[in-house]
């Protein structure tokens, strides 16, 4: 994008993202290679083989939200970009993440260089075809909300409730339906490359399947090149619009003002609005409850490191998730002045992160009640879940208000 528009990043700017992301990546990268400490080369292969599964429910979720609604669409509109450029704007947004989501593999397999090519490989490969999958579902929303397709889906809905099925409560709707069945699909696919994997157990075989996969989302990503400017603002609109909503696509109402209750008066409503705003674009409860379990889970099995990797990749990615509290286009920066100022901006993130400490917490007593954690393991998880809930709540004021006085300069 030209640096020339308003609002784009500058150099500096830009090396520090830079920065930001290799030191997140050597991080995953030497949790994994703590996960995978004292492990055969067999345990590694099936870890590396397992987080490929997790990494593909992550990755048909993630593309809309982390892609849709586009915050930059009105200088976007302003370059009035063709669709080649466009599609390589928003792989520049994907692909980097794709890169992190790759990094435990590589700490995972550490010297053994077909491991990590295998892991690394179907990272990208179920990455790439997520994108190509739902990246450009725009349209195809826009038919379903129109009542143009899925005729299937709503008359087994109404079937369901003519006939009182239990535990149906709610609808998913229409313009939603697309992009759930893709991220079934992905999931799917995601789940196939890993068990075609282990069913070859090892070798160059192994590489055959990331490898053809790869090239197939790389086919249908180049097919989207000459229509994907369509394909990029209808999705906007359609994924505006749901974001929008007051109530949630699973019947959740929002959080309510009396509900933050661990919040001060003084910056409640800005902790209200922080969380209310989160809600509406990541699914956090759902993300932390299969980080939390998944971690003891692990833990209960015998292998301490790979669930501290997994609860501290959690951790990590709950403190981490306010980063888009700092995006306009989810907190516009001249409406939260009217909340106060940096310290109090920092104290209300600070406290949206805390949010996820008692589930941690509870979590923890769990293993202790079931297992051989000791006190000071507890301890040390919750100090260091607070350091972490402090350190992100300083550094995205500091960035979101270092945005508003670039702006406004």
């Amino acid at each position: 994008m030209s640096t020339l528009l308003p609002g784009s990043l500058g150099p500096a700017s830009r090396r520090l993202r830079v920065v930001a992301w290799l030191a997140g990546a050597a991080v995953l990268v030497a949790l994994g290679a703590s996960a995978a400490d004292g492990a055969d080369p067999v345990a590694r292969a099936h870890l590396i083989r397992y987080i490929g599964i997790l990494v593909s429910a992550a990755m048909g979720v993630g593309v809309l939200h982390v892609l849709y609604p586009a915050a930059v669409a009105a200088r976007l509109q302003l370059s009035n970009p063709g669709p080649e450029r466009l599609l390589r704007y928003q792989l520049g947004r994907w692909l980097p993440l794709v890169a992190l989501a790759a990094a435990p593999a590589a700490g995972i397999a550490g010297a053994d260089t077909l491991q990590m090519a295998e892991g690394v490989l179907s990272v990208f490969a179920i990455g790439l075809y997520a994108f190509a999958r739902t990246a450009a579902l725009g349209p195809t929303a826009r038919v379903w909300e129109r009542e143009e397709a899925g005729r299937w889906y709503r008359a087994g809905y109404q079937k369901a409730i003519e006939q009182k099925t239990p535990y149906f409560r709610f609808q998913v709707p229409d313009a939603m339906v697309p992009g759930l069945l893709r991220t079934g699909e992905v999931f799917v696919v995601g789940a196939v490359l890993s068990i075609v994997g282990e069913a070859i157990g090892s070798g160059l075989a192994t590489l055959v399947a990331p490898v053809a996969l790869l090239l197939l989302a790389a086919a249908f990503t180049v097919r989207l090149g000459p229509t994907f400017d369509r394909a990029f603002w209808t999705s906007h609109g359609v994924w505006a619009d749901a974001f929008r909503q007051v109530e949630q696509v699973d019947g959740r109402e929002p959080i309510r003002v009396d509900a933050v209750y661990w919040a001060p008066p003084s910056v409640r409503p800005a902790v209200w609005a922080g969380l209310v705003s989160l809600d509406r674009r990541l699914p956090l409860g759902r993300l932390a409850a299969l980080g939390l379990g998944l971690g003891a889970l692990v833990y209960l099995t015998g292998a301490h490191a790979a669930a501290a990797a997994a609860l501290a990749l959690t951790v990590l990615g709950l403190n981490g998730a306010i980063a888009l509290t700092a995006d306009d286009h989810m907190l516009p920066a001249e409406a939260t002045r009217r909340f106060g100022g940096t310290v109090r901006w920092t104290v209300a993130r600070f406290l949206m992160n805390v949010r996820w400490l008692p589930p941690l917490v509870a979590v923890l007593l769990l293993l202790v009640w079931l297992a051989d954690l000791g006190w000071a393991a507890v301890g040390l998880w919750t100090a260091a879940y607070l350091l972490a809930a402090a350190a992100s709540a300083v550094a995205v004021t500091s960035f979101a208000r270092f945005r508003l006085r670039r702006a406004v300069a």
